[in-house]
């Protein structure tokens, strides 16, 4: 919970043992224990959180944000030869600010839209989605998520269906009607299985060895986290000033999630790699 977020960011904080801090595992979460760690000049390493507005002096990022995954989801939409998007969210923040991003990424490419619409009152047969080859939406995994997929579906038969991270759910993935199931895409900020670079790959098949089961695809960007940090405390030790300008400093890094820089926000220049489908009613890499 939020108590227990910020009371561990004041624990590293004042505690000048500490080295770095890794995490939160959910944006909203570091929204509160980054303003602290910030404060104290504490190294802060995120390896799973995608949302765009998370900046800091001692904040860093190794895994891409929601603005890469729509650059990444406008390239799927266009392989897949979609030409005609309609675009579409839920009415909450996340889905709409999704939905922007994706305009904007269509936009940058020089592609337009054949409509767009707010579903905040649910109703999909207001939308207008004649002639559109493929529908996206921007919505987190709730209840209403699954007939809003199936409402598009209906409006648009032949569309194929697009959305990113906030849909993935096995619990939704196994609630869609097959010929909704069949046709949804779904980016995802880290990459699934073979869609690492080799080292990647060791990592995941070290990581099943140990756990008797496949890893959450997050443990690869944790590891590369907690290696970033370990390797700049090998050269330069503890100072956490000297740390941050290390961190924020690096370029050409080949690692386990592949080659990459830090920019000038803090964030990677990693592209989202995570492409899903939907198989036997869950999430599989496309």
């Amino acid at each position: 919970c939020g108590r227990n977020v910020l009371a561990n960011a004041e624990r590293a904080a004042s505690d000048e043992g500490v080295l770095a801090y890794l995490g939160e595992l959910h944006s909203a979460a570091t929204e509160v224990s980054l303003p602290v760690l910030e404060a104290a000049g504490v190294p802060h390493v995120s390896f799973s959180n995608t949302f765009r507005r998370l900046v800091g002096r001692s904040f860093v990022n190794v895994m891409p944000t929601d603005e890469r995954q729509a650059a990444a989801l406008v390239a799927w939409m266009a392989e897949s030869g979609a030409r005609r998007p309609f675009l579409a969210d839920d009415g909450e923040d996340y889905g709409a600010d999704m939905r922007w991003l994706v305009h904007r990424a269509l936009a940058a490419g020089g592609s337009g839209v054949v409509g767009a619409a707010r579903l905040d009152d649910g109703n999909v047969r207001a939308a207008r989605l004649d002639g559109a080859d493929a529908v996206f939406l921007g919505a987190v995994t709730d209840e209403r998520a699954a007939t809003l997929l199936a409402g598009l579906h209906e409006q648009a038969p032949d569309a194929l269906l697009f959305g990113m991270e906030g849909l993935l759910s096995d619990e939704l993935a196994a609630s869609l009607p097959a010929e909704v199931a069949a046709r949804l895409r779904v980016t995802a900020g880290p990459a699934y299985a073979d869609q690492l670079p080799a080292a990647g790959r060791e990592v995941t098949e070290r990581l099943r060895e140990r756990l008797g089961r496949p890893p959450d695809p997050h443990a690869v960007y944790a590891y590369e986290a907690a290696s970033l940090v370990m390797d700049a405390h090998s050269r330069l030790g503890g100072d956490r000033a000297a740390l941050v300008a290390e961190l924020r400093a690096t370029r050409g890094r080949d690692s386990a999630i592949g080659r990459y820089d830090i920019d000038e926000h803090g964030a990677t220049t990693l592209s989202t790699a995570g492409r899903l489908r939907v198989a036997d009613g869950r999430f599989v890499p496309a």
